[in-house]
């Protein structure tokens, strides 16, 4: 299944994931970004994305990642690359970068029924990005107000055919 079939649907069966194999490895970092790194793309705190509270991100439907509460209404770029998807709404945008990796960014739980109220985008699809730089700026009490969730979900949905996926481990993280 490809990056956007990933990101615009369907479900992908444990044989079409990507490969989390050993070799190069993808890790969350706030240093400068080397080839392969994924920066960390909001501050706050950090979990497995098995442990959030919606089952298609818990189940890994869309590829592995990392789940983190925010502390701050700011998203970042955690690769450099282009912006293969961005909806309508700006809660939800996906990145690929020219090895082919590609990275799925999604602000909130059940966010998209806020019509993007409370969502600034501050890129455009096809808008070519580099790590660290602002994507989305979001309103968390607006979002809480909603009575959603903020947990912002980062899902690498392909890997270069020599990457291996290291996630940060659990606990506070800052972006970039």
């Amino acid at each position: 299944m490809g990056f956007l079939s990933n990101l615009f649907g369907g479900k992908a069966s444990a044989d079409e994931q990507p490969a989390i194999e050993t070799g190069r490895a993808v890790k969350a970092s706030n240093q400068a970004a080397p080839s392969g790194t994924i920066l960390c793309p909001v501050s706050g705190i950090a979990m497995d994305i098995s442990e959030v509270n919606d089952p298609v991100f818990a189940g890994k439907a869309m590829g592995d990642g990392i789940a983190i509460v925010p502390s701050e209404g700011v998203l970042v770029a955690p690769i450099s690359g282009t912006v293969e998807a961005l909806f309508p709404t700006g809660h939800a945008l996906a990145i690929k970068d020219e090895a082919g990796m590609g990275v799925m960014l999604h602000i909130g739980i059940d966010t998209v029924d806020m019509k993007g109220d409370g969502f600034i985008a501050r890129i455009a699809q096809g808008d070519r990005v580099e790590a660290g730089q602002i994507l989305v700026e979001f309103d968390r009490e607006k979002i809480a107000a909603a009575g959603f969730e903020d947990t912002t979900m980062m899902v690498v949905t392909e890997l270069g055919s020599d990457l291996s996926l290291a996630k940060c481990p659990a606990g506070a993280v800052a972006r970039g």
